[in-house]
């Protein structure tokens, strides 16, 4: 996937010269050998820089192979990416170091080194480099997953420990059961039939998530909706997961080539017309109520009622900052359950 990424690079650059060179009359060779002269200068003054960069950087990074200049080791690597870098770690050791076009990567395939960097040294490691597409979808890098380390990263993740203990969870396994049973009743009533066993399971879990979410499944009942929900979703994972020529050359995100961007804030005008309306629909029944509103599992609070309770205690943020956030943690909470589905 990668290769193919450098060959459309290097197919546009040279289809993009040609047609210049070709378009260009008589009158304007001084234009093109100045320009040309401009160019070269250019290349050969960057790969001075990174020449320098390169050796200034052998003492403090870790070894690994060379690449090519611009490109980095991209055109070597494989589709297999783990077979890849098993192969660079027989000779580079457990953890080496690889440039990916613009990119400094640091690889680690050893256990121990993984437990260092995610559990001993956790802070330290603790910001993230989201690419363009994780940026988009998750309002600029508000959600738990790509947000730096700081004030606003753990408040989200006071948000996430709240929902995710043991008492919140045992609360909701009643509703578990009940999804369950439902699901395995529908597949007694269309005995003889054929079941697509991956899309009941996606709905099953899409209700689950649903109830602990906001407290119920209702708003989504049309099976059309439903099943549109599904095609976002399977939209949304494979943009996450796509190699993206602008993550690797940030000089080219403004042409977005492969509309990475483009198909990622559509899916987000989507998601923001599908969360917007749950969101009001709760505030006003907190008005109109007077009191906190909780979903039907022994007075167990759900995720968007414990974060509208946050947003009255703190009184830093600006509710449109706030409910963007808020927005966001729906969209990781659903993500991460429903991707495997």
């Amino acid at each position: 996937m990668i290769s193919n990424l450098v060959d459309m690079l290097v197919s546009i650059v040279f289809q993009g010269w040609s047609w210049w060179w070709e378009c260009s009359n008589q009158k304007d060779q001084l234009a093109r050998a100045v320009l040309t002269l401009s160019v070269v200068t250019v290349a050969i003054f960057w790969c001075i820089r990174m020449f320098k960069i390169s050796r200034k950087g052998t003492v403090s990074l870790p070894p690994g192979p060379r690449g090519l200049p611009l490109v980095g080791y991209l055109p070597f690597l494989d589709t297999d990416l783990h077979r890849a870098f098993a192969k660079l770690a027989n000779v580079y050791g457990p953890i080496m170091k690889l440039r990916l076009g613009n990119k400094l990567v640091v690889i680690l395939s050893s256990p121990s080194l993984a437990k260092e960097v995610l559990r001993d040294q956790d802070i330290t490691f603790a910001n993230r480099d989201p690419p363009i597409a994780a940026l988009t979808l998750t309002y600029g890098g508000l959600d738990i997953a790509w947000s730096s380390y700081g004030t606003h990263w753990r408040m989200l993740r006071r948000c996430a420990r709240e929902m995710l203990n043991s008492t919140s969870l045992e609360a909701c396994y009643a509703l578990r059961r009940h999804e369950v049973r439902k699901a395995i009743r529908d597949i007694y009533n269309k005995m003889g039939t054929a079941i697509n066993i991956g899309e009941l399971m996606f709905l099953t879990v899409l209700d689950v998530v649903m109830n602990i979410t906001w407290g119920g499944a209702q708003e989504v009942e049309e099976s059309s909706l439903r099943n549109e929900f599904r095609e976002v979703v399977g939209e949304l994972v494979e943009l996450m997961g796509k190699a993206n020529i602008s993550d690797l050359f940030p000089i080219l995100a403004s042409f977005d080539m492969q509309g990475v961007q483009r198909q990622s804030k559509k899916i987000l005008l989507w998601l923001d017309r599908f969360f917007d309306p749950i969101i009001d629909q709760r505030i006003k029944l907190n008005e109109v109520k007077g009191e906190r509103t909780s979903n039907s599992n022994k007075g167990n609070k759900d995720f968007l009622q414990f974060f509208l309770e946050l947003k009255e205690k703190e009184h830093t943020e600006s509710w449109s900052k706030t409910r963007t956030e808020m927005k966001a943690l729906l969209m990781v909470n659903f993500i991460s359950n429903l991707q495997d589905t």
